[in-house]
């Protein structure tokens, strides 16, 4: 308004070669400098960083310098006051097309600014394409992580770049690639703290930083030893980004490194930062990749493991394929896999690879002790140690122990519940075990449990087949020993009769007939060969009875001394050195008799082995203590058994002796004596000759000891000449009427009676001196008579003579002890039946 008021006249505001000047005053002069001058100020002082500074614009240079122009040409019109073609007039009639030509240049000189920025970006956007095809086309880590310090160098156009990778749970940065000019001494052993550095900065704060000259210490701060290296290497500037996988996760950082002092502006960070963009997912599928493929090899390596475990039948086997597996899954340097021990109560190494010589076997991990075996023992579970050197939570066993190993991995290793082991794997280098190594070891330590239980299953199983199939073969053999007694008994029964008959008619016609001495030969082979067959059937009748030992405290060696003092004529005959190693036994609780009848039998057969043998005739007998046992070997020098035959010798009836020496029964009765103690006879040929026979018996804590039962004696002393009344009770007729016979022939007064019912028929009217009566009768059996007639006629009673032709039971054998009463065996002989018939009848005149 103040203008407008002070204006004389108005004319064109711009001056113009054509236009008249205008008119102003004094006053609108001034007015217009001092407006003119205030904003020309103005925009100076807004613009001066965009016009003069280091990021200035050229465009608005230009603007700025014909903004100028223009404003000269005003004051030269306003100055000029009319005066036309004065310098004033020509300088404000050119200010105008030099300001329009200023400002087409600067639009040039922007343009081409702009195709340079598009040139470089356009750069920029190549060397990322070419990155990612680069990173695209390998899947492999080593040379992924090569390629990003590679691509690196060429995208920003450093002159070397580091990848840094996070280690040591996220508490330092090392380097893993290194490209460009940098050299191999200035990454070796580097390891900055996080926080530390350009490239610990970066993962830290996770965000690009950067620093135009390292070696001021105020910008960026690097511990003194790498700065100096990098001092060395001449290197000044350097930008470093952080490598983020999974959103998150740190996977670590990458620096590039310059020579010469360098400004780095957003373009530079933008740029390094798409870089790494596309560097952390070639990592991310690396490792993506890496873990399928891990995954695929770890499935392979487990099936094969899982399917030679389904053919593994040994314990050890499984525990060196287990350790052998562990191996190839993690790349371990030394594994080890732990049984627990519950005598000692610490872990035994069992099985291993990359432990020293001697350590399997007898290295322990006490359970007292806090460490991580104990604890991923005790507690089940899965216990990691990355790096030894900065572990404090148990303690760490000693270098020496695991080869320097600086990280482990401790599984446990159970069944139901029930802890039974450790499968620990050691690396010398700091590692962390991702989760598919804990899988796939997991996944082994059940495996691997689940096969030593089974195992230990098979094992009992088998034992259990085998107590089972023993004792299955010994109730069979039971069976067939009882229906073999019991068919022994019947036969000696049967042929006792005929053979006492045939035995004594022989001695009764000798003892009353002389004959030539052709016929005295023939009558004598056939007493001999009726012999014979007596010791036969009483080798029949021992066998079939195996009556239970009678234990008292025993000690064997004194029983193999007695043996071999008994059989020492034999040997002597024979020629038979006998060489004896009897260690200090303790006293077992065993029947002595039947014992020496064992040995006697195994000396015998011995004896006769050696028979044939033209060399030295050794016999030896060693004797030793076994856990919760005593064992006794009796060994010969002869031609040893047979292979074929080695299970046959216990049979009944079997023998490789020819025949009538020997009936095959001394070894069926040998090993039923050894059975019925509760151990063991064995039979095993020696090398270079000969057979070894190895009784073993077992200790009994409390010795049951047998009294001896004091009975009247059985045999009496008696004086010839007392005759007396017999009845003579046999079933038997021939047999019955030659007993009759001899005891006449003794001037006895004999009646005879074929059944007890008849027997007792006598009794009830008659009295006797002495009464034979056999045990078997066709309507009663002996004892039944017996019990009547004590209830009858006790003093008779006391004067009755037992006869039998077959074994005796244990009732019997008491019977017998209780009533102290006489048995006569068949086959029958005379001097026999006078001898204890004379007892009888001497016993009766002392007490009459």
């Amino acid at each position: 308004m103040l203008l407008a008021l002070t204006v004389v006249s108005i004319r064109p505001f711009l001056p113009s070669l054509v236009m008249p000047p205008g008119r102003f005053t004094p006053f609108t002069l001034w007015s217009a400098g001092v407006i003119l001058a205030g904003f020309a100020g103005w925009v100076f002082w807004g613009g001066r960083k965009r016009f003069f500074g280091p990021q200035r614009d050229g465009f608005a240079s230009y603007l700025l310098l014909a903004a100028l122009v223009w404003i000269v040409g005003l004051m030269g019109f306003l100055v000029a006051k009319g005066f036309r073609y004065s310098i004033p007039w020509y300088l404000a009639g050119f200010s105008r097309p030099l300001g329009v030509g200023l400002i087409f240049v600067g639009l040039l000189r922007e343009q081409v600014w702009l195709y340079h920025v598009a040139q470089a970006r356009q750069h920029e956007l190549e060397s990322l394409h070419d990155a990612g095809q680069a990173l695209a086309r390998t899947l492999d880590p080593r040379e992924i992580l090569q390629t990003i310090a590679t691509k690196a160098v060429q995208v920003l156009g450093g002159d070397g770049a580091v990848l840094f990778r996070l280690e040591n749970a996220g508490a330092t940065v090392r380097p893993v690639r290194h490209a460009g000019t940098i050299s191999h001494d200035i990454v070796t052993g580097l390891e900055l703290p996080v926080g530390q550095g350009a490239p610990g900065l970066a993962v830290a704060r996770r965000h690009a930083v950067w620093t135009h000259n390292i070696q001021l210490t105020g910008t960026v701060p690097f511990p003194d030893v790498v700065r100096g290296r990098m001092r060395q290497d001449g290197l000044k500037a350097v930008i470093a980004i952080p490598l983020l996988v999974k959103g998150d996760e740190v996977f670590g950082a990458l620096a590039v490194f310059f020579r010469s002092e360098r400004q780095f502006d957003d373009a530079d960070v933008e740029l390094l930062s798409a870089f790494g963009a596309q560097a952390s997912v070639a990592i991310e599928n690396t490792r993506s990749f890496e873990r399928l493929a891990l995954k695929a090899r770890n499935d392979e390596t487990l099936q094969n493991f899982s399917q030679r475990l389904l053919e593994a039948t040994d314990k050890q086997t499984i525990l060196q394929d287990a350790v052998g597996t562990t191996r190839d899954l993690v790349g371990a340097e030394c594994v080890g896999l732990f049984m627990y021990d519950a005598a000692s109560l610490c872990l035994r190494l069992e099985a291993g690879v990359g432990w020293h010589a001697g350590m399997i076997g007898t290295l322990t991990i006490p359970l007292s002790n806090v460490s991580f075996a104990r604890h991923a023992f005790a507690h089940r579970e899965i216990v990691q140690l990355e790096d030894a050197t900065h572990e404090e939570r148990f303690f760490v066993p000693s270098q020496g122990v695991v080869r320097g190993a600086r990280s482990a991995i401790y599984l446990p290793l159970g069944v139901r519940d029930q802890p039974i082991g450790l499968l620990a794997a050691y690396c010398q280098a700091p590692r962390r075990f991702g989760d598919e190594d804990s899988g796939a070891l997991t996944n082994l330590a059940h495996q691997t449990a689940l096969a030593l239980e089974k195992v230990r299953l098979y094992a009992e199983l088998q034992t259990n087949l085998e107590q089972l199939k023993e004792t299955q073969a010994q109730l069979i053999q039971a069976d067939k020993l009882k229906a073999l007694g019991t068919l022994l008994s019947g036969m000696a029964h049967e042929l006792n009769n005929p053979l006492s008959t045939i035995l004594l008619a022989i001695d009764v016609i000798q003892r009353r007939h002389p004959f030539p001495e052709p016929a005295r030969r023939y009558i004598n082979m056939a007493q001999e060969q009726g012999e014979r067959a007596a010791r036969i059937i009483r080798e029949l009748l021992m066998f079939a009875r195996r009556n239970p030992p009678e234990r008292t405290r025993v000690d064997l060696n004194e029983v193999t001394r007695a043996a071999l003092m008994l059989q020492q004529p034999e040997f002597d005959l024979k020629r038979i050195r006998v060489v004896t190693a009897l260690a200090p036994l303790p006293q077992i609780s065993a029947d002595a008799q039947q014992l020496q009848q064992v040995l006697l039998n195994l000396f015998s057969n011995a004896t006769h082995a050696m028979r044939t043998t033209s060399g030295n005739k050794v016999l030896t007998i060693r004797s030793r203590e076994v856990d919760r046992g005593v064992m006794l070997d009796v060994e010969d020098t002869g031609p040893g058994i047979a292979p074929e035959n080695l299970h046959r010798v216990f049979d009944p009836f079997f023998t490789t002796k020819p025949v009538g020496e020997g009936t095959g029964l001394g070894l069926s009765l040998a090993i039923g004596i050894v059975d019925s103690h509760g151990g063991t006879l064995q039979v095993e040929n020696v090398a270079g000759g000969g057979a070894r026979f190895t009784i073993g018996l077992p200790l009994s804590d409390q010795v049951e000891v047998t009294e001896p039962v004091v009975v009247a004696p059985r045999q009496r002393q008696a004086t010839p000449g007392r005759r007396g009344r017999i009845l003579v009770v046999e079933d038997e007729a021939s047999l019955r009427a030659l007993l009759s016979e001899v005891l006449t022939g003794l001037g006895h007064e004999v009646e005879q009676a074929a059944t007890g019912e008849a027997a007792m028929t006598r009794l009830e009217h008659q009295d006797y001196d002495v009464i034979t009566l056999d045990f078997k009768l066709p309507d009663q059996d002996g004892k039944e008579i017996w019990n009547w007639l004590r209830i009858h006629d006790p003093a008779l009673a006391a004067r009755v003579l037992f006869v039998t032709g077959d074994t005796i039971s244990a009732e019997t054998e008491q019977f017998l002890q209780a009533t102290g009463l006489p048995l006569l065996t068949k086959p029958l002989s005379i001097a026999d039946i006078t001898r204890m018939v004379d007892a009888i009848l001497e016993h009766e005149s002392l007490n009459g």
